[in-house]
């Protein structure tokens, strides 16, 4: 699946231009720390955080979209800062836990940990 299916498929809006990445995989967490030691090329990230730390995260693995949960705002700087990584942020009003039950009956899976 790419991101842009992803768009028409779940229940997600983006909130800055859409980059078409491949999706290999997920990842639920909100701690930076667990992406940067579990994250894998081509996850969707699902997290209620919303700082620039996030996509300082996202691409140091090469994430391809981060979604945010619970209809969190996002500021303005971080999406310039997620635009020009080259990573989707989206944002839906589902808590967490309901958008990975969205996003496994779509077939994406959720990475192990470690």
């Amino acid at each position: 699946m790419r991101v842009a299916e992803l768009m028409e498929k779940a229940n997600v809006k983006p909130l800055n231009k859409v980059h078409d990445k491949e999706i290999v995989g997920g990842l639920v967490t909100d701690m930076v720390s667990d992406v940067m030691k579990s994250g894998q090329a081509g996850n969707v990230w699902v997290t209620v955080q919303t700082h620039k730390k996030v996509i300082a995260a996202a691409n140091l693995v090469d994430i391809a979209a981060v979604i945010i949960t619970q209809a969190k705002n996002v500021d303005s700087d971080v999406l310039e800062v997620a635009d020009k990584a080259e990573i989707t942020v989206f944002s839906t009003p589902l808590t967490s836990w309901d958008l990975v039950g969205e996003l496994y009956a779509l077939g994406i899976r959720m990475a192990p940990y470690g």
